[in-house]
C-alpha cells in the first residue's frame, strides 16, 4: 500500500452529506408531530394499551411538540429567510451539480440512497433539500468575508507553479536523519528510496513523484516544496501524517495560466476557505433582527434565545481576547 503525501479524497458523505443530514434531521422531524394529530381521531385515542394503562396521541403529541418545535420552529424560520435573503445567489442547477459529485462518491446509486437513509433522511430529495439549506448557509458567510486582491494575487502566484520533486518516506525522525547522512557522504537517492521509503508507488520509481501543482500534497510537504531556493537540495525530516519525508526538489517552472482567467475561481475558494470560521449564528442573529422576528411560542422561543446567548457570548470572549 501505498504511502505517498498526496491529499486524501473524502467521500462527499463525511462533509456535505453529514452537514445536510444534520439539518434533514431537523427538517424531517416535522412529520413526526404532524402524524400524531393526523386522521381526526381525538387526541384521547389510544396509540398503545397494556395492562393497567394506555398511551394515546394526545400523549405523544404533547412530548413530540416538547422535543421538536424548538428547533423545528427555528431552523423553519431560517430556511425561510436564508432563502429570502441568498435564494437568488445558489441557483438549483449549482445544487444539482453538488449533489451529483456526491452520489459519484458512491460505488452505485443504491450505496448511495443507503449512506443517505443511514444519515437519518427519508431519500434523494430530501438531501437534496437539505444540500440548498447549507450552500445557503455557505453564501450567506461568503458575505461576511473580505478577499483582497493581494490574496488572489498570491494565492494565484502559487498556483502557476509546479515543482518536480523526490522523496524518502520513513517512520521516524532518526530514520530520516540516517538518510540525510548517508546523502550528505554521497549515497545515491534513488537507491535509498528504492531500499528504505514507505511509500512503494514512489519508491519503486527512486522517490519520484513528477511534476505537481499547490494543493496536490499534504500541506506540510508542500511547505517545503515550493519554497523558491531548494531546487537541487535535500530538506531537514519533514513531518506529516504518513511520517518523515527526506524531499529533494529537482525542478521548479512556472505554468501558463493566466490572471484574468482564474482571479474569480481562487477569488471564490478563498472566500469559501475564510468562511468556514465564520460562526453561523451570527447570520441567524442578523436575520432575525432584519426581518423584526417575532417568537408567539414560549417553547419555540428556547432556540432563538439560544442563538442570541452564543452571540453574546462569542462577543464577550473576542473583547477579553482583545483585551489580552
Amino acid at each position: 500500500m501505498s504511502n505517498e503525501p498526496k491529499k486524501q479524497d473524502k467521500k462527499f458523505s463525511t462533509g456535505a452529506l453529514v452537514g445536510a443530514s444534520a439539518l434533514a434531521l431537523i427538517i424531517g422531524a416535522g412529520g413526526t408531530y404532524a402524524a400524531t394529530n393526523a386522521g381526526g381521531e381525538s387526541d384521547d385515542s389510544a396509540v398503545v394499551t397494556y395492562k393497567g394503562g394506555e398511551i394515546t396521541r394526545g400523549e405523544i403529541a404533547d412530548m413530540s411538540y416538547d422535543r421538536m418545535v424548538p428547533q423545528l420552529a427555528f431552523q423553519e424560520t431560517m430556511n425561510a429567510l436564508l432563502e429570502k435573503e441568498y435564494g437568488d445567489q445558489v441557483e438549483q442547477e449549482k445544487v444539482d451539480e453538488e449533489f451529483s459529485k456526491t452520489e459519484e462518491q458512491f460505488n452505485s446509486k443504491e450505496e448511495f440512497e443507503q449512506a443517505i437513509q443511514q444519515a437519518g433522511m427519508s431519500g434523494t430529495e430530501e438531501f437534496k433539500e437539505a444540500l440548498r439549506g447549507q450552500m445557503l448557509v455557505d453564501a450567506a458567510k461568503s458575505e461576511l468575508v473580505d478577499v483582497t486582491d493581494e490574496e488572489v494575487e498570491a494565492q494565484f502566484a502559487k498556483e502557476n507553479v509546479e515543482v518536480e520533486a523526490s522523496h524518502i518516506l520513513v517512520e521516524s525522525e532518526e530514520e530520516a536523519q540516517d538518510i540525510i547522512k548517508q546523502l550528505n557522504d554521497g549515497a545515491d537517492f534513488a537507491e535509498l528510496a528504492k531500499e528504505k521509503s514507505t511509500d512503494t508507488g514512489s519508491g519503486e520509481k527512486g522517490g519520484e513523484l513528477g511534476y505537481f501543482s499547490t494543493g496536490t500534497m499534504v500541506p506540510e510537504f508542500e511547505e517545503y516544496a515550493f519554497k523558491e531556493d531548494v531546487v537541487g537540495k535535500v530538506s531537514e525530516p519533514i513531518q506529516s501524517q504518513f511520517g518523515f519525508h527526506v524531499i529533494k526538489v529537482t525542478d521548479r517552472k512556472e505554468k501558463d495560466l493566466k490572471l484574468e482567467d482564474e482571479k474569480d475561481r481562487i477569488r471564490e475558494e478563498l472566500a469559501t476557505e475564510k468562511s468556514a470560521s465564520v460562526d453561523a449564528n451570527k447570520i441567524y442573529a442578523e436575520l432575525i433582527e432584519k426581518y423584526n422576528v417575532d417568537v408567539k411560542d414560549a417553547k419555540a422561543e428556547q432556540q432563538f434565545d439560544a442563538v442570541k446567548e452564543a452571540i453574546k457570548n462569542a462577543d464577550e470572549s473576542s473583547e477579553e481576547s482583545t483585551e489580552q
